[in-house]
């Protein structure tokens, strides 16, 4: 049977709204508490949720701070304080939360200011993440916690299975190649590392950190027919909007070949990766509509957590 979705993808809110879910799916409830502790989030902390966007890592673990906390979000594009402050509003936070537009490299803070800084899917992103921990130490308190929540990925996007299509042995030694060599001519041209968080544990032991720990997300996103149980269902509408987002096969980016470039791959070669993955989009995305996929994946997120002697 086919399956209309009512997801407009082309709605910037809409992109909005799956981004936050996304990001509040990769935590389980039990982690965000366990986390907490290790954290030693206390009533009456200052919090800071650095590069914080949508504030999703200061309304999940500033709760922990109330009452008497103060939660700070920082971010250097003002549409997404904006919406933080809405989020936090909703959330009945708005009293305990304040916002401020600046750079993670050069945060507009004194230091020994806050009690815990928290950092979400941020360092991926950057040129300079070691100059964003060195600032995220240096306003952090004596005896406060630093924490970096981000992607540990070396060489594949996760384990994964599904029942619909699986390339040859050649094709996934390719398809492993052109990540492997995206990747790192992502980090050669500056857009980020997506194996950042493999980096964090000995970079904040170099910086005299005490107490590091390291804890990676137990979500394991899988579907199977008839998709019955809750988890089940939740995981196929989810899976469904994934496979709604639009993809132009037939383009290439400035930015991919910027990284193509910069991690030495022949357009020859992505260009056969890019079929074989279109190959399984299609595949993935029939079965979808029929209602007889099935897979499983997780990809490798890190907290990797220290304490400012």
């Amino acid at each position: 049977m086919k399956v209309r979705h009512p997801i407009d993808y082309s709605r910037a809110k809409t992109r909005r709204e799956i981004l936050i879910r996304q990001r509040r799916e990769l935590w389980t409830p039990e982690q965000v508490a366990s986390l907490a502790r290790h954290f030693r989030l206390k009533p009456g902390m200052q919090l800071l949720d650095a590069g914080c966007g949508f504030g999703y890592a200061m309304r999940t673990w500033g709760r922990f701070c109330l009452p008497g906390g103060k939660l700070t979000g920082l971010d250097r594009d003002k549409r997404l304080l904006v919406q933080a402050a809405r989020f936090c509003r909703r959330e009945r936070l708005g009293k305990s939360a304040r916002f401020a537009q600046g750079d993670i490299g050069k945060m507009p803070f004194e230091d020994n200011v806050f009690d815990v800084a928290l950092a979400h899917v941020v360092f991926c992103h950057l040129a300079e993440p070691e100059k964003a921990l060195d600032e995220m130490i240096r306003v952090t308190k004596r005896g406060g916690c630093v924490a970096v929540f981000d992607n540990a990925i070396t060489g594949s996007v996760g384990s994964r299975w599904n029942n619909c299509y699986q390339p040859t042995i050649a094709g996934q030694l390719l398809m492993h190649e052109v990540g492997l060599r995206m990747a790192d001519g992502r980090r050669r041209a500056g857009f980020g590392d997506w194996s950042v968080g493999c980096y964090l544990p000995a970079w904040m032991e170099a910086r005299g950190m005490k107490n590091v720990g390291v804890r990676t997300n137990e979500r394991v996103v899988w579907i199977a027919p008839p998709y019955r149980s809750p988890e089940q269902r939740t995981a196929y509408a989810n899976t469904r909007e994934r496979m709604s987002e639009p993809v132009r096969w037939d383009r290439i980016s400035k930015s991919e070949t910027d990284q193509m470039n910069a991690g030495g791959l022949t357009r020859a070669k992505f260009d056969r990766s890019r079929r074989l993955n279109r190959l399984a989009y299609r595949a993935f995305r029939r079965a979808m509509r029929n209602r007889t996929a099935a897979c499983s994946w997780s990809s490798p997120f890190w907290c990797v957590w220290g304490v400012k002697p």
